[in-house]
Formats: structure tokens, C-alpha cells, sequence
């Protein structure tokens, strides 16, 4: 037998240590204590390895571009900031309820007519952060697809909680599924979602022609990454600045279609600002929809443009249409056209997956509003949405909303269920000082007046059956302890660097408290995710370093007092 390296021994000493709930020294005693099912999964998640920065492979002007690198794996941080741990309750768990928290997939066309990526270079400090379109472009963004169905085919390897060994129940997409409230990149993500076994057709997440890509890294804009050698006369930013590689054909590759993995588990979705605003600020206006169809696709900035052309979304829509614009001509595609909320819903209740409606009914149709409540395994499941009408990408609740929220609570209260929120934006992002109402959303689509977090959480911290509130929009892993109490758990983005998922459990101690437990789950790898994740994790804005939170934020025991057995 072939002796263990001491960094993979300790990566495995750590995980046991993690999945026995007890300190890492008493590992070795306790590992026997792990199901079999439990270990396995932990070896497919970062308790056994995580991923960081390595060798440097190229150098830039100014950064240099680096290897992703294999590292240590990390266990369980017990917090106990809420309820204070018993001693012997690893011997006691009770699993109520194990689950996957997706986020922020970020499913992208990135052909589309109305996307503004010439926005990006007003967000690498030329203008002093003043866009409020960051992240407008991202290298890696053609391989959306292809990050997404890896991070599934992990999700579906792990099969099982890696505490109890408990199957995993369900998966929640908490928002930003798509990028630009286009009804391809919706389709695109259902597909993703169901898989190919069960829709009959492969993922393509090609648009326009179908057979080139026709976007931005084809421009010869040299504020773009160019995969292809010898677009731009000298070599592009982030080759000249950054090492950014030569990868010739990788574009086409990424969006080759591909037979989709799917979720494999019943699976239910809630709304970002992405998925109903376009570019996830602003008001489908109908100049979009004309644009939406159109093939004239801006791909630079007129010379007249200065760093204050680009401060709202009304601003950015104009340097769309003013003369002088470098410009591509593409072949039109219809299916770029902007989904209503309505559209949204109806395209969920329409997918093949499980539950039917993915956690909307008709009844969310006719009522069009796109929050609702599930019991998933013991716990009560509250779903909101989060995205204010009027635009700007934070969050907000309608009054409307917020009294169904606070309703919904009392009966949990009432028939003593825990109880899970979740929603696109977490208390840290509902901050939305829109007060007007989308002009073209109809008589059902505005929810005024809008209130942000200390409105919310007056309402949340005021009923005892909340223990956690699960959501995204930062693209970070977060994870903050609240009055009421119960925990705040934010998980990163797939799109932007680290690409990871979180699996949750809630245990029942049986000594007046629960645990819930969460793992960081990086996705499965093939030759085009791989690269794009070296993509990712070098990009000038949200690579290395960004999104990946402290050890308190990614695997974690958290501790609260159970709501009704004290």
C-alpha cells in the first residue's frame, strides 16, 4: 500500500473530525462513528480539499495569472454564538431536513443584443468605481452553462449529507438564475435544472447564429480577453496586464450543446433582480425589447462617452442607440426577448422536474407574485422575492408581501415547525431606495411601498420558528448571527470566483438545540469548467481572494436554540 501524503492525512483527519462533531484529536476515536454514506460525501466536498491560488503561470504588467491549486481540506467550525454546544450531542442527531443551496448561476447569453459588457472597463478603476455596472463582462462567462451542470454532476455525486450520511431532500436556486431576464437564458437554466433525461434534448447555449460565436471577445476591443490569438494588433488588457492565455476554439467549445446532468433531486427556485430587471437594474423599457430582437449589438464606447455616461440605467440605454457606438452586426434571435415575471412562473410550471411548479402554482400566476411557503422535510420552507420592480439591483419587500411574510410566521409559530427563509437578497443587501413603481409592470406588478432590512427583520426577529434565512446577491460566503435569534447564511456565486455551493443540514440535538450544518462544495471538473475556473479565479475584479468568506462562513456547525423545545 502506497503510504498517504501527510497533507491528504490531515485533510481526512480534519473531515472525520468535522463529521463526528468532535475536536480533531479525537478523530482517529470517533471516525468509526460516520456513516459510511457521510464519509463518502465529505471526500467530495472541501471538509477533504479546497482550492486556492498556486504557481504563477504567466506574468502581466501588472498581476500575474496563476494556477487554481489543490489544498488542505477544512472541518466544521462549531459557532456558538446563539446557543451554547452540549456535550455528547453528535451521539443524539436527529436529521430534520438536508438540502443544496445553489446561487447566483448566472445562466448568460453572451451574444445577447442588450447586454452592456462595454460597461466593464468603467469598473477597473479608470473612473474610480463610479459605474454601477461591475462585473458587466466576465472572461469565463460563455461557459455559464457548462459551470452550472458540473456543479450538478457533484451536487449528484454527493447523493448524501456528509454529517449524517441523510440523503439530500432538495436543492434550492435562491436567485439569478439567469443574467438578463431573457426568455432563452430562462429556458436554458430549466434545462440545466430538469437534465436531459428528462426534458429529451441537449443544453445549447448558443443563440443567434448557432454555429459562431458573435460577442465581445471577437470585437478586437482590447478591453475584452481575446481567447483567440491575433484578434486585437497588439495583445489585449488582460493579456498585456494580467497573463491571460492564448486558448484558440474555446469559445465555440464552451458552447457546444451537451447532454445536461440535471438537479436529480425535486428542486424549487426563487427570483433575483437578473432574473426581473434587465442587467439586473432596470425596468424592461420598450426601446429594450426593440433592441432585445434587433441585430445591432454594441460592443465599445463612442469617443464622446465620459465616466458620468454610465451612472444609471436610462444613461447606459442611450450610449446603446447614440451614433458613433462601435457596433457588431449578428443574426437576430427572438428567443433574446425579456420574460415577464408571469412568463417566469409560467415557465417553471411548465418543466418536467420536480415538484411541478418548482414551488409556484397557478395560483402565483393569477396573483402574480412570486413568493410562496413548502414544507420540506420537518422545516418549514419560506420563499420571498426580493426584487423591487422599480429597478436598482439591492433589494427590498412590498407591504403587500411583508404582511403575507408576517402571517406565514405566525402560523409556523402556531403549529411549532421550524422555519427556513429564503430569498435573493439576505438583511446585508435589502437596501433598495426605489420607491417608484415599474411603469410597465401593470396594475398586479408594483408591491408599494417597498421597505428594506430593519423593516424586515422587526417583523422575521419577532417570531420564534425562524431559525435561518438563506439567500444570495453578494456573491460571497457569509455567514452573520441575527437577533431572534437565528442565522443569516449567504453563499457564494457559481459565475465569479470560488463557483462553489453549499450544502445545509438542521439536526436536532435533542438537548433544546439545533445544529445547521454547512458544507462548501466546489463543482465537478472537465476540460472546459476547468479552465473557465482558472478563468475565474484570475479575474482582475472578483478573482482570488473575493467571494471566499473567513472559515467561520463555509463549514460550519451553527448552533440556536430549538424554537420549541427548550
Amino acid at each position: 500500500m502506497t503510504r498517504a501524503r501527510r497533507r491528504e492525512f490531515l485533510g481526512l483527519m480534519a473531515a472525520t473530525a468535522a463529521l463526528a462533531g468532535v475536536p480533531t484529536a479525537a478523530s482517529a476515536r470517533a471516525s468509526h462513528q460516520a456513516p459510511r454514506a457521510a464519509r463518502a460525501a465529505a471526500e467530495l466536498t472541501t471538509l477533504a480539499r479546497t482550492l486556492g491560488p498556486g504557481r504563477v503561470l504567466r506574468e502581466g504588467r501588472i498581476g500575474s495569472y496563476r494556477e487554481v491549486a489543490a489544498g488542505d481540506g477544512e472541518p466544521h467550525v462549531v459557532r456558538d454564538d446563539l446557543a451554547e454546544p452540549q456535550p455528547g450531542r453528535h451521539g443524539r442527531r436527529d436529521s430534520l431536513l438536508s438540502f443544496v443551496h445553489l446561487t447566483d448561476q448566472h445562466v448568460i447569453d453572451a451574444q445577447s443584443t442588450t447586454r452592456v459588457e462595454f460597461l466593464d472597463r468603467y469598473a477597473d478603476g479608470e473612473c474610480g468605481s463610479v459605474a454601477v455596472f461591475s462585473s458587466a463582462h466576465r472572461p469565463q462567462e460563455v461557459a455559464c452553462a457548462r459551470i452550472a451542470d458540473a456543479m450538478l454532476r457533484r451536487i449528484r455525486a454527493i447523493e448524501a449529507s456528509p454529517v449524517t450520511g441523510a440523503p439530500l431532500q432538495a436543492a434550492i436556486c435562491t436567485g439569478d438564475n439567469t443574467d438578463n431576464q431573457q426568455g432563452n437564458e430562462l429556458q436554458t437554466f430549466l434545462d440545466l435544472m430538469d437534465g436531459s433525461e428528462l426534458t429529451g434534448r441537449k443544453v445549447s447555449p448558443q443563440s443567434g447564429a448557432g454555429d459562431a460565436y458573435e460577442g465581445v471577445q471577437r470585437s478586437g476591443d482590447r478591453a475584452y480577453w481575446h481567447p483567440d490569438p491575433d484578434v486585437t494588433a497588439d495583445p489585449d488588457q488582460y493579456k498585456a496586464l494580467f497573463g491571460y492565455p492564448d486558448a484558440p476554439g474555446w469559445l465555440e467549445e464552451a458552447l457546444l450543446p451537451f447532454d445536461a446532468t440535471g438537479a436529480g433531486t425535486p428542486w424549487f427556485s426563487c427570483y433575483g433582480n437578473h432574473d426581473g430587471l434587465a442587467q439586473g437594474n432596470s425596468p424592461v423599457l420598450p426601446p429594450y425589447r426593440v433592441l432585445a430582437e434587433g441585430e445591432l449589438k454594441v460592443v465599445g464606447t463612442p469617443l464622446h462617452a465620459t465616466c458620468h455616461s454610465f451612472t444609471d440605467p436610462a444613461a447606459a440605454l442611450g450610449q446603446l442607440t447614440v451614433p458613433g457606438a462601435p457596433a457588431l452586426t449578428v443574426a437576430a434571435d427572438s428567443g433574446r426577448q425579456y420574460a415577464s415575471r408571469r412568463d417566469w412562473m409560467r415557465a417553471h410550471l411548465d418543466s418536467p422536474g420536480e415538484p411541478r411548479g418548482h414551488g409556484f402554482t397557478s395560483e402565483n400566476i393569477e396573483r402574480n407574485v412570486s413568493y410562496y411557503v413548502r414544507d420540506v422535510g420537518q422545516v418549514r420552507w419560506v420563499v420571498l422575492d426580493t426584487v423591487n420592480p422599480g429597478g436598482f439591483a439591492s433589494g427590498s419587500v412590498g407591504r403587500r408581501q411583508l404582511d403575507w411574510l408576517e402571517a406565514r410566521l405566525a402560523e409556523a409559530d402556531e403549529e411549532r415547525i421550524p422555519v427556513l427563509l429564503f430569498s435573493h437578497h439576505g438583511p446585508r443587501s435589502l437596501d433598495n431606495p426605489v420607491q417608484t413603481p415599474d411603469p410597465f409592470a401593470g396594475v398586479d406588478g408594483n408591491d408599494l411601498p417597498r421597505h428594506n432590512a430593519d423593516d424586515v427583520l422587526a417583523v422575521v426577529s419577532a417570531h420564534r420558528s425562524v431559525i435561518g434565512w438563506v439567500n444570495g446577491h453578494t456573491h460571497d460566503n457569509i455567514i452573520t448571527p441575527r437577533e431572534g435569534p437565528f442565522w443569516d447564511i449567504g453563499t457564494a456565486a457559481h459565475i465569479d470566483w470560488p463557483s462553489q455551493a453549499r450544502l445545509v443540514e438542521v439536526v436536532d440535538n435533542a438537548d433544546g438545540t439545533l445544529s445547521v450544518f454547512t458544507t462548501i462544495v466546489d463543482h465537478a471538473d472537465d476540460e472546459v469548467v476547468s479552465f473557465a475556473r482558472e478563468l475565474t479565479a484570475n479575474d482582475p475584479q472578483k478573482g482570488f481572494g473575493v467571494g471566499t468568506g473567513t472559515e467561520r462562513d463555509r463549514n460550519t456547525e451553527l448552533l440556536v436554540p430549538h424554537p420549541f423545545r427548550g
